[in-house]
């Protein structure tokens, strides 16, 4: 009987928890930050907050909408609809596809595979082969795009950003800022396509 319980406390105290998941913050604006509340529910006292873009947030447990969260010395109840499975990178590249949004002037420009359309409401969709696209030296969460040809000279893509694209409540997790081969700086925002 020793045995059996011995196995069993070896077994659980190796095991992984079946609830504790690495998550992102989403859908919080760039200027705000996700509350964290002492009780799962709205009205509770607040516990502390995390920023727009906190990343490896870790979740311990889970009830009706919420869920117990855990990031560097801060603990508290948060909603589930601002977390999501962390976003991980794999052989330096960003998610494909990605579809990009810029307003005033609008314009779109999505990547798939080894190609990038750019498209305006005044001109024909411009596409081209992507001749690099390669991570930063130094983070994991940023890219540098230069298409073979087009109006597009290069973009520069950062993950985890909280973009807004300022018409709509809608929080995109990736930036994006382009240089047009005529001089022109474009800021936007990115989701991946999926």
């Amino acid at each position: 009987m020793k045995k059996i319980a011995l196995l069993l406390i070896v077994m659980l105290a190796s095991a992984p928890s079946a609830l504790a998941q690495s998550m992102d913050v989403t859908g919080v604006s760039a200027d705000d930050v996700l509350n964290l509340r002492s009780e799962p529910r709205a009205g509770a006292p607040l516990a502390g907050a995390l920023p727009p873009t906190a990343s490896g947030v870790e979740i311990l447990r889970r009830s009706n909408g919420w869920a117990y969260v855990k990031f560097g010395d801060q603990a508290g109840w948060a909603s589930v609809r601002f977390l999501r499975l962390s976003m991980t990178f794999s052989g330096g590249q960003p998610p494909l596809p990605l579809q990009c949004v810029g307003t005033e002037p609008f314009w779109s420009f999505s990547i798939d595979g080894g190609q990038s359309t750019f498209r305006t409401p005044e001109t024909e969709p411009a596409t081209a082969e992507i001749q690099k696209l390669e991570p930063s030296r130094n983070s994991t969460i940023v890219w540098l795009l230069r298409p073979g040809g087009g109006p597009v000279a290069s973009a520069v893509i950062e993950a985890r950003q909280a973009c807004s694209d300022n018409m709509s409540d809608r929080v995109y997790p990736f930036r994006i800022n382009i240089e047009t081969r005529d001089g022109q700086l474009l800021s936007g925002c990115c989701d991946t396509g999926h």
